[in-house]
């Protein structure tokens, strides 16, 4: 059975000024993203203080953008901080 707080706890990565919260694959957030730097349905990137975050899936889009939150949607399949 789906815990949504169960989720959040086991996926929530705490990185200095930036946290993502992804949900079973489906639903990245994003909060203290510095801006955009690739935006695809295979392949989206953003800044965040101290490096870059590359997010890898399909069919993935862009649903919510703010000047320091966003939240994806698709088939999420890696997410890495560079």
């Amino acid at each position: 059975m789906f815990n949504f707080f169960d989720e959040i706890k086991n996926n929530l990565v705490v990185v200095e000024k930036y946290n993502l919260v992804n949900i079973s694959g489906q639903i990245l957030y994003v909060e203290g993203h510095l801006g955009l730097t690739n935006l695809s349905k295979e392949n989206i990137s953003f800044r965040v203080k101290g490096g870059r975050i590359v997010v890898e899936g399909e069919n993935m889009l862009l649903a919510e953008l703010s000047e320091n939150t966003m939240k994806i949607v698709g088939n999420i399949k890696k997410v890495e901080a560079f």
